[in-house]
């Protein structure tokens, strides 16, 4: 599960604003493209090589030392979210301590909006105070809490060969380290909102936190690892420009769910076979009732098909140029996706491919309804 979706509502945001400003800032996204392009060819920069646009980056966040005291009024808490986003912006940092201390003050947001920020947070703050972190590789650490994990042997090299596995498969060669975190026993619990694992885009590294449950189980863990470690390799290598639904049918694809039982539940109703729009809509719902349950299931189901069918196409070599297609634009390509709205996904597909992502859609169902 990966935790990064936020930035597909840019564009709708745009769209609001009054006609001149909607020009003005179409205007500057369109700089913004040419810029380097226009270094390069003057001579004053080369073309940047790394696309990634950390989150919540800021060098003055509060040390776990400190003090935190809410800023609150008889109106309520200051600003939109109050300091929830001061609490935020140092779990992106993985300053996990500093921003538990934060949440704690604050508790669970007014209504409870703020409890699934908080269990997360909880969760990983708690890991860190009773753990340690133990370097693997130059790309890779370790973070658990030992006396948790008793019995357990070879976790290490299961973790680094599970993500070894996925760079071989998906072109990747570890340019952004990843600290793999084991999550207290504790946070293993129907309150959290990302309990079977889930990946993050953080600074300085990438991270990956995992249940202390599957950790008793090799097997498990490698598949686990295989697909958070696939979230962050797509994420990397598109620029956090894939569609959902390609970040989880890869994931899936990779940890190993097979075709036969991905489509079974679309042969047996085909009408839950959803759109592109649809699909990237299934995979946020609340999943707290058995039926909405259900169709997040489909949704990675469905998912794990359309990749499925893409890999039967051109094999791993075609994925990997996928993923690679989203960001080796021409200046016209991203002036088309930044300014013009264009999908990324339509144009990565159409160069690998030759098929757009409606065509991709219909032609995997009939593909796999036929086998």
């Amino acid at each position: 599960m990966s935790r990064q979706r936020e930035r597909r509502d840019i564009d709708s945001d745009i769209k609001k604003l009054p006609r001149p400003a909607v020009i003005l800032t179409r205007v500057g996204q369109l700089w913004e493209c040419a810029k380097p392009f226009a270094l390069c060819i003057c001579g004053g920069a080369a073309l940047p090589t790394e696309h990634k646009a950390r989150k919540g980056y800021k060098a003055d966040v509060l040390e776990p030392s400190q003090s935190f005291s809410p800023q609150t009024s008889r109106y309520g808490s200051i600003g939109e979210g109050g300091e929830w986003r001061q609490a935020i912006e140092a779990y992106y940092q993985d300053n996990v301590e500093a921003a538990y201390q934060i949440a704690l003050s604050l508790g669970a947001g007014f209504g409870g909006s703020a409890l699934n920020w908080y269990r997360m947070i909880e969760g990983e703050a708690l890991a860190r105070q009773q753990g340690t972190v133990q370097k693997i590789t130059d790309w890779l650490q370790i973070e658990k809490v030992d006396n948790e994990l008793q019995g357990v042997h070879g976790l290490e090299e299961t973790v680094q060969a599970a993500c070894e596995e996925v760079a071989e498969r998906l072109g990747w060669t570890f340019e952004v380290p990843t600290l793999v975190t084991v999550l207290v026993r504790e946070a293993d619990n129907p309150w959290h909102g990302a309990r079977f694992g889930y990946a993050v885009d953080k600074v300085p590294y990438d991270k990956v936190c995992v249940p202390n449950a599957v950790c008793h189980d090799p097997e498990q863990l490698r598949s686990v690892i295989a697909h958070e470690y696939s979230h962050i390799v797509t994420l990397n290598l598109t620029d956090n420009r894939a569609p959902q639904w390609l970040e989880e049918g890869i994931a899936m694809f990779i940890q190993g769910e097979p075709l036969a039982s991905s489509f079974a539940p679309f042969h047996a109703r085909p009408s839950d076979w959803l759109s592109p729009h649809d699909l990237d809509l299934a995979f946020g719902v609340d999943r707290r009732d058995a039926e909405t349950h259900r169709a997040v299931r489909h949704a990675y189901q469905q998912a794990a098909v359309l990749v499925h069918y893409l890999h039967s196409l051109a094999g791993e070599e075609g994925l990997r140029r996928l993923l690679r297609a989203f960001t080796n634009n021409s200046l016209w390509d991203e002036v088309k996706i930044n300014v013009l709205g264009a999908p990324s996904v339509e144009e990565a597909l159409h160069e690998v491919y030759k098929v757009g992502q409606g065509e991709v859609f219909e032609l995997a169902f009939k593909w796999s309804a036929g086998r």
